[in-house]
């Protein structure tokens, strides 16, 4: 990787404004230390890649769970190009609620979904993929750091990513005029956007089968999610509260179990 590659200048018009906000104002900068990790009963730990000298660098600091390796809460430091303190910002705020190997997974893929305006563009110009490529190797670096934590037996319930919002009464605005392929098609875009990322990143998937009675969607599961206990559980709460959040609080999510149970 080349000093010139990394210290490019990208104009911000090629940036998604999603990106451009969180740029300007990250949630996830800072860091923690030691004092704030113990009063909270959890691990710190810290993951860093690249180096001044090159012109970008960024550290991760997760504060996680002893018991399950869950990442409570997450922040950065970085210096250099803007893309790499969106990114940065924007990995931190998907590692918290995840454990330590479900966040070591999050691909750039997962972060320019994060950060997109729509669900075709991507959120960073494609000569960024050093920066990001720099802030998945600083989570592989913290995620290591975690490897004694005993992981639960099951754990792919997909976690609730920040700002799904409460479920309000109204919903998605003009939903009790739209057509029954209108609205299906409304369902499919949240699964992609806002579901699937999530339930991929333990090699399961999730498809909707049918939309019913104005009111429930029928969904199956695909790959570990057919033999996950979450599945009937903490997952399906979790996409039923997303499509309600998201589209309509009357919403119901049933599951077709023709194929739980059956892994393949």
């Amino acid at each position: 990787m080349s000093l010139q590659t990394l210290t490019q200048f990208f104009p911000w018009s090629r940036y998604s404004k999603k990106l451009a906000a969180k740029i300007e104002n990250p949630r996830c900068a800072g860091f923690f230390n030691p004092a704030e990790s113990e009063a909270r009963g959890v691990r710190l730990v810290t993951g860093k890649e690249g180096t001044i000298e090159e012109g970008n660098a960024v550290i991760f600091y997760w504060l996680v769970d002893p018991n399950d390796g869950i990442v409570v809460d997450a922040k950065f430091q970085a210096y250099g190009q803007s893309a790499l303190i969106g990114a940065a910002d924007a990995a931190c705020e998907l590692a918290i609620g995840k454990n330590y190997d479900q966040a070591k997974r999050i691909g750039t893929e997962l972060i320019d979904k994060q950060l997109r305006d729509r669900g075709d563009g991507p959120a960073f110009p494609k000569e960024t993929s050093p920066h990001l490529n720099l802030i998945l190797a600083a989570m592989e670096n913290a995620a290591e750091k975690c490897m004694d934590i005993p992981l639960p037996i099951s754990y792919s319930a997909p976690p609730a990513p920040r700002d799904i919002g409460e479920v309000r009464e109204g919903g998605y605005p003009g939903w009790e005029h739209l057509s029954s392929d209108q609205k299906m098609t409304l369902i499919e875009e949240v699964i992609a956007q806002e579901i699937r990322p999530y339930i991929e990143l333990d090699a399961g998937n999730v498809e909707v089968l049918n939309f019913i009675n104005d009111r429930e969607v029928v969904i199956a599961y695909m790959g570990s999610c057919t033999t996950c206990f979450s599945a009937t559980g903490t997952t399906l709460s979790y996409i039923q509260h997303v499509l309600r959040s998201k589209l309509h609080s009357t919403l119901m999510v049933i599951p077709d179990l023709t194929t739980y149970g059956h892994g393949h």
